[in-house]
Protein backbone atom coordinates (compact mmCIF):
# COMPACT_ATOMS: atom_id res chain seq x y z
CA UNK A 1 0.00 0.00 0.00
CA UNK A 2 2.80 2.64 0.94
CA UNK A 3 5.03 0.80 -1.79
CA UNK A 4 2.00 1.76 -4.15
CA UNK A 5 1.57 5.59 -3.33
CA UNK A 6 5.41 6.15 -3.11
CA UNK A 7 5.69 4.28 -6.71
CA UNK A 8 2.86 6.62 -8.08
CA UNK A 9 4.42 10.09 -6.37
CA UNK A 10 7.24 9.26 -8.04
CA UNK A 11 5.91 9.05 -11.04
CA UNK A 12 4.36 12.11 -10.78
CA UNK A 13 6.93 14.10 -9.86
CA UNK A 14 8.91 12.51 -13.11
CA UNK A 15 6.28 13.77 -15.41
CA UNK A 16 6.31 16.97 -13.32
CA UNK A 17 10.44 17.50 -13.76
CA UNK A 18 9.73 16.64 -17.53
CA UNK A 19 7.23 19.14 -18.06
CA UNK A 20 9.49 21.81 -16.18
CA UNK A 21 12.37 20.87 -18.06
CA UNK A 22 9.94 21.47 -21.36
CA UNK A 23 8.81 24.99 -19.86
CA UNK A 24 12.31 25.78 -19.00
CA UNK A 25 13.57 24.80 -22.30
CA UNK A 26 10.81 26.89 -24.42
CA UNK A 27 11.93 30.06 -22.38
CA UNK A 28 15.01 29.62 -22.90
CA UNK A 29 14.49 29.88 -26.43
CA UNK A 30 12.03 32.56 -26.27
CA UNK A 31 14.69 34.49 -24.56
CA UNK A 32 17.41 34.01 -27.19
CA UNK A 33 14.87 35.13 -29.91
CA UNK A 34 14.10 38.34 -27.95
CA UNK A 35 18.11 38.72 -28.07
CA UNK A 36 17.91 38.09 -31.86
CA UNK A 37 14.98 40.17 -32.66
CA UNK A 38 16.54 42.74 -30.77
CA UNK A 39 19.42 42.75 -32.80
CA UNK A 40 17.84 42.81 -35.70
CA UNK A 41 15.86 46.20 -34.47
CA UNK A 42 19.17 48.01 -33.98
CA UNK A 43 20.20 47.15 -37.29
CA UNK A 44 17.70 49.49 -38.61
CA UNK A 45 17.61 52.15 -35.79
CA UNK A 46 18.15 55.19 -38.26
CA UNK A 47 16.31 53.86 -40.84
CA UNK A 48 15.45 56.82 -43.19
CA UNK A 49 13.35 54.82 -45.82
CA UNK A 50 11.35 51.13 -45.41
CA UNK A 51 12.65 48.74 -48.22
CA UNK A 52 11.36 45.12 -49.42
CA UNK A 53 15.22 43.76 -47.67
CA UNK A 54 14.38 45.52 -44.52
CA UNK A 55 10.36 44.48 -44.44
CA UNK A 56 11.37 40.84 -45.60
CA UNK A 57 13.92 40.96 -42.42
CA UNK A 58 11.75 41.78 -39.68
CA UNK A 59 8.32 41.09 -40.86
CA UNK A 60 7.15 37.66 -41.01
CA UNK A 61 3.77 38.08 -41.69
CA UNK A 62 0.81 40.71 -42.11
CA UNK A 63 -2.83 39.80 -41.08
CA UNK A 64 -5.55 42.19 -41.90
CA UNK A 65 -9.06 41.85 -40.44
CA UNK A 66 -12.25 41.97 -41.86
CA UNK A 67 -13.81 45.66 -41.56
CA UNK A 68 -16.13 46.58 -39.30
CA UNK A 69 -18.84 49.74 -38.93
CA UNK A 70 -20.40 48.78 -35.94
CA UNK A 71 -19.74 52.46 -34.46
CA UNK A 72 -20.39 54.43 -37.28
CA UNK A 73 -16.83 54.72 -38.45
CA UNK A 74 -15.55 52.00 -40.44
CA UNK A 75 -12.03 50.46 -38.53
CA UNK A 76 -10.07 47.44 -39.28
CA UNK A 77 -7.74 46.09 -37.90
CA UNK A 78 -4.04 45.23 -39.09
CA UNK A 79 -1.31 42.99 -36.88
CA UNK A 80 1.84 42.44 -37.69
CA UNK A 81 3.46 39.09 -37.02
CA UNK A 82 7.30 40.03 -36.52
CA UNK A 83 9.67 37.90 -37.30
CA UNK A 84 11.37 35.84 -33.95
CA UNK A 85 9.32 37.57 -31.89
CA UNK A 86 5.63 36.84 -32.88
CA UNK A 87 2.59 39.55 -33.06
CA UNK A 88 3.80 42.25 -30.55
CA UNK A 89 0.35 44.20 -28.61
CA UNK A 90 -0.04 47.53 -29.81
CA UNK A 91 -0.56 48.73 -26.29
CA UNK A 92 3.09 48.11 -25.88
CA UNK A 93 4.21 49.23 -29.41
CA UNK A 94 2.26 52.43 -28.14
CA UNK A 95 4.06 53.03 -25.04
CA UNK A 96 7.86 52.56 -26.77
CA UNK A 97 6.68 54.68 -29.41
CA UNK A 98 6.09 57.41 -26.70
CA UNK A 99 9.23 56.98 -25.02
CA UNK A 100 7.79 54.70 -22.18
CA UNK A 101 9.61 51.74 -20.61
CA UNK A 102 8.26 48.30 -19.47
Amino acid sequence: MLSDDYEQEQTELQEKLLQLNEEITQQEEQAENIDRFISKVRKYLDLDELTPAVLNDMVKAVYVHASDKSNGAREQQVDISYDLVGILPAALLNDLQNGETA
